[in-house]
C-alpha cells in the first residue's frame, strides 16, 4: 500500500517544483527545508522567494517575500 503524502511534503514539492524559496507572512518566514517551525501551517502563509537580507537587517541573512531579488 502506497503512502498518502502529508501536507507537508505535498507542501514541500510545490514550492521546490516552482523555485520558491520557502512560505512568508507577516509575522514570520521559513525556508521550504524548515516548514512550519511554529508547528502548524498558518492560513495566511504565502509561497515565497529567498533572497538575501539588506546589510542594515541584521537579524538574519535571508528573506522570504513576493519578489525574487
Amino acid at each position: 500500500m502506497n503512502k498518502c503524502p502529508t501536507i507537508k511534503e505535498i507542501l514541500e514539492k510545490y514550492l521546490e517544483t516552482n523555485g520558491y524559496g520557502g512560505l512568508f507572512s507577516d509575522e514570520c518566514a521559513c525556508e521550504t527545508s524548515d516548514l512550519f517551525p511554529c508547528d502548524e501551517p498558518q492560513y495566511d502563509c504565502q509561497a515565497g522567494y529567498k533572497f538575501p537580507c539588506p546589510e542594515d537587517c541584521g537579524e538574519h541573512d535571508w528573506h522570504i517575500g513576493e519578489k525574487n531579488e
